[in-house]
């Protein structure tokens, strides 16, 4: 078996064993949010492979139209300042925005971030096919997700009571020398704030080097909610 094929079989077995062993609260399920113009985020970013690098990021619905919600993200730190959109439909899909360091891109169909209701014990998958922006090719972003529970988080916006899921991202990166990203999530959602209050990040790819294959790790991120302001007011 293949390293990639070994790493994902690992880690899809302890998404399913998570699954099998939520503990957590149940609670009522947590339906998808109503983006409202105005709604306004500021999360603290700390980069665990850049020696605990801090990016503020400061995140604002613009505009919603047709029930898809269009957001400005802007990321400040002692490098300077860069800005990126997302959009969100009404059942939460990603339709446009960037699962790593990359431009923002429209998907062919929205990316199922998160498959609403929560639930705990839901899980869901998903496969989209794409076109690789790397090789130009058929390709294919992989989702798999699970949801283990009401879990009480605290953050420097303050103490929250989330719906803990855990999700693998597999995108269409890969190349003849080396394998697609796998990027594996644990994200604390919160109703009371529309989105994430909490959110870990760790991704890798396999370098292929004949017998010398070695994982090269892109991400290691903590994602912690600042502040929320509600807009449509």
């Amino acid at each position: 078996m293949s390293l990639l094929k070994t790493r994902l079989a690992i880690s899809l077995g302890a998404l399913l064993m998570l699954a099998a062993c939520a503990t957590g609260p149940a609670g009522p399920p947590v339906a998808a949010p109503v983006l409202a113009m105005g709604d306004h985020w500021l999360y603290r970013i700390t980069d665990n492979l850049r020696m605990g690098l801090v990016t503020m990021l400061d995140v604002e619905v613009v505009t919603v139209s047709g029930g898809t919600a269009t957001l400005r993200l802007t990321y400040n730190n002692l490098y300077g300042r860069s800005e990126g959109i997302e959009e969100i439909d009404a059942n939460g899909g990603l339709v446009v925005g960037a699962l790593k360091e990359d431009p923002a891109r429209r998907f062919p169909k929205p990316i199922e971030m998160y498959r609403f209701p929560l639930e705990r014990g839901e899980t869901w998958r998903q496969v989209v096919d794409t076109i690789s922006p790397e090789t130009q090719l058929p390709a294919q972003i992989l989702v798999y997700g699970t949801v283990l529970g009401q879990a009480a988080v605290t953050v420097p916006g303050g103490a929250f009571s989330s719906t803990y899921v855990y999700r693998i991202l597999q995108l269409d990166d890969e190349q003849f020398w080396r394998t697609r990203t796998t990027r594996n999530d644990s994200v604390w959602f919160s109703p009371d704030v529309k989105a994430p209050v909490r959110e870990l990040r760790d991704a890798s790819y396999i370098w292929r080097s004949g017998p010398e294959s070695s994982v090269v790790r892109t991400e290691n991120t903590t994602r912690e909610l600042i502040s929320y302001q509600p807009g449509g007011k």
